[in-house]
């Protein structure tokens, strides 16, 4: 009453400033309902989110993409669902890279197609997670992916970078030792053996049997010609069932042929050579191995 007698003194007629308060109180209940739409579009997409993700554990990567799709319709701004999505593509990668490599060790034709199938989930991950980290900046596990996936197409400059920014940003990240790891791992093939090493050390030392770092590390002082330091790094790893590395079982061969103990040599090959007797590595362990004879005999050692 006092808003109407306020404006009839001002010279504006009641049925105008009526009018007006009408219109407010409408668009007023148009911004609730839009509010309330908004609260349950979210609500929605993060419903997909978590079936996307009970799909993706199960390997169901279809289903976890179409789920992933959806919450991302319903919310373009569901930062979760673009790292999820993005992950989807990560393990068809990983599987197209364990087809090419592990499997059989593709070659020609064959290995130049199912490249091209690699570094295509690849891209689409990376467009994924660089989305995540548009949406949400300080999102430490979009940066962490990102960097991983620049490792695996060798632009370690971009991931060192990305990785670096994902440690900055550590309240979202799942894994900082890990994600240190991969950091070491994009040095490393920088040439930068110093600055690997403080990064793989610092990771170990928080997640002290994580066989990524203790591997990449001994590949540190491998390039180094610490044949000692590298050894036990790379005994530790090809000793432990649970870390499944066949290339710590190669650089073990390796390095004990540097050190000139053919029999510890021997033992690491027939080691690489049991794990995955047709992966291009095994096929690395053969010939390589190959110099053993020669080695053997050098150093007036029986050769089988």
């Amino acid at each position: 009453m006092g808003v109407l007698l306020s404006a009839w003194c001002a010279g504006v007629s009641v049925e105008n400033m009526v009018g007006k308060a009408l219109g407010l109180f409408a668009f007023l209940m148009t911004g609730l309902g839009c509010g309330q739409h908004l609260e349950h579009s979210v609500e929605k997409s993060s419903k997909r989110l978590d079936i996307a993700k009970d799909f993706l554990r199960k390997n169901e990567l279809e289903a976890a993409e179409a789920e992933c799709n959806k919450a991302i319709a319903y919310n373009d701004n569901n930062d979760e669902a673009y790292v999820v999505r993005g992950l989807v593509q990560m393990v068809r990668a990983y599987e197209t890279k364990k087809t090419m490599e592990i499997d059989g060790c593709l070659t020609g034709l064959d290995a130049d197609a199912t490249d091209r199938d690699l570094q295509s989930f690849l891209a689409k991950a990376d467009v994924d997670f660089e989305h995540a980290a548009l949406v949400t900046p300080d999102y430490g596990e979009a940066w962490a992916n990102r960097g991983v996936v620049h490792n695996l197409q060798t632009d370690f400059g971009s991931a060192s970078d990305f990785l670096g920014k994902a440690l900055e940003n550590p309240m979202r990240l799942m894994n900082p030792s890990l994600t240190r790891a991969h950091l070491g791992w994009a040095l490393f093939n920088q040439d930068k053996l110093v600055e690997a090493a403080k990064e793989l050390r610092t990771a170990i030392q928080f997640q002290p049997k994580m066989c990524v770092a203790t591997y990449r590390l001994g590949r540190v002082y491998f390039a180094r010609e610490e044949w000692e330091k590298a050894a036990e790094l790379f005994q530790t790893v090809s000793d432990d069932p649970s870390c499944g590395s066949q290339e710590a079982s190669l650089y073990l061969m390796k390095t004990r042929m540097q050190q000139g103990l053919v029999d510890d040599a021997r033992r690491a090959r027939d080691a690489c050579l049991k794990m995955s007797p047709t992966s291009c590595l095994a096929s690395q362990c053969r010939a390589e191995g190959r110099s053993l004879g020669a080695l053997a005999s050098a150093a007036g050692t029986p050769h089988p």
